[in-house]
């Protein structure tokens, strides 16, 4: 009985020992394989006649002062573009008021004449993010001011939260 255990390791060793032996890769030449691809690179002469000079005649300046003239144009209507647009609205961090959100178009209606006939002054706002509806009431720039507005809201609507925006603001 004794000897079984002796025996089979001794056999399970050397066939493991074969099993684990490392692959030789047999290949017929022991060069590195290269290729010349010079044929396929262009080639750029460039003849002595043709130096690289400092001056430029007046009608290549005239040529490349056109084109700069042209971007800079184009630039400058770029430019004057998005200064407009920035004059057209500032924007600020501010709060406003979730009221409801949820997949129900008829309970986010609810909610929004139930906010109108609570406080006119509300507005209420619908707006849909797929598959979500969202009622939020009031842009407000200071915490203190939507937190009042926050805590008188809480009874009507116990699901209400106070969420960080950024609030558009026109300075005219």
């Amino acid at each position: 009985m004794h000897t079984y255990r002796l025996i089979i390791p001794l056999i399970v060793l050397p066939l493991l020992m074969i099993g684990c032996k490392g692959s030789q890769t047999s290949s017929g030449s022991t060069s590195a394989y290269s290729e010349d691809l010079t044929y396929l690179r262009p080639e750029l002469s460039i003849a002595e006649d043709e130096k690289p000079s400092n001056t430029i005649n007046a009608a290549e300046n005239n040529v490349t002062g056109s084109i700069n003239s042209t971007f800079k144009t184009e630039l400058d209507s770029v430019n004057q573009k998005m200064i407009e647009r920035n004059k057209a609205g500032y924007f600020v961090d501010g709060y406003t008021i979730q009221l409801y959100t949820g997949n129900d178009r008829n309970k986010a209606d609810e909610t929004k004449t139930l906010a109108e006939t609570i406080d006119e002054d509300l507005k209420p706002v619908i707006s849909y993010y797929q598959p979500t509806y969202k009622v939020r009431v009031g842009k407000y720039t200071s915490r203190l001011e939507a937190h009042m507005v926050y805590e008188s809201l809480k009874e009507y609507f116990p699901r209400a939260l106070l969420i960080p925006e950024r609030i558009k603001i026109n300075y005219e």
